[in-house]
Order: structure tokens, then sequence, then C-alpha cells
């Protein structure tokens, strides 16, 4: 599991997170085509984060975003492993893996800690999963 970067996209500043079944990175073809998804997307306003998991069955795009009151907004979308990078979106119950909610938990610890608290949304930005093995 890794904090990639941060991406600004429309009003919305968001952080990536990777995750990989297997100990290869994930491959910048796989992080260009969740980009084009969350930046054609438009739902998300203010801050957020992505998940993007190439998990033991598909490759996985999650968009999180705050609202008003503490709520966290999500879009899913999935890809097969195997051959050209075609997300789809994802109707529900699906909301979320095990290894997926190691950093929604994190975001909504930091999200507390800071903007709940009455802190700006730079300074939960500023805050990261530490990349490892969870």
């Amino acid at each position: 599991m890794r904090c990639e970067d941060v991406w600004h996209s429309g009003s919305s500043t968001l952080k990536l997170y990777t995750i990989t079944a297997t100990p290869e990175p994930m491959n910048a073809g796989a992080m260009d085509a969740a980009r084009e998804i969350v930046d054609g997307d438009g739902a998300a306003n203010g801050v957020g984060f992505v998940i993007l998991h190439r998990g033991e069955e598909a490759l996985w795009l999650l968009l999180h975003w705050w609202m008003p009151g503490g709520i966290l907004a999500e879009r899913l979308w999935s890809s097969p492993l195997e051959g050209p990078i075609a997300f789809e979106p994802r109707d529900r119950p699906l909301m979320a893996c095990v290894w997926e909610l190691v950093p929604i938990a994190f975001e909504r610890d930091a999200y507390v800690r800071t903007v709940m608290n009455g802190r700006s949304d730079d300074d939960y930005l500023r805050q990261r999963l530490p990349d490892g093995r969870y």
C-alpha cells in the first residue's frame, strides 16, 4: 500500500493510494486510466482520496470525497486484470474490500483530527497513511 501523489481534479484535491496484491508497484498505465476516470467524473468537490487497487479479481478504482457534515461520498469502478484497462462503474451493494478499508479508516481518522476539529483542508491533505504492508 502506497500514498502515491495528490491529484488536483476540477475543484477537488485528492490523495492517491495504490494497493497491489503482488510486490510490483502500480503501473503508470493504470494510474493514467484512473486519472482520466476521476477527471471525467466531475462528482467530487473539495478534498478526498482515491484508491487504485490491483487485486486478485480485478483492478478497482474508488473515488471518495468529503461532503459537508463529515459525510463521505464514493464512486466505484472496476476493470478486468487481463487486456486493456476499461473501467466500468459498479453498482451497490459493493463498497470496499478488507484491504481498501485500511486507507478508508485512516482517512476517516485524519478528517476527524483536522477538518472536523476546525483545522484546514490543507492540514487534512498533509496527513498520509504510511506506505507498507497492512
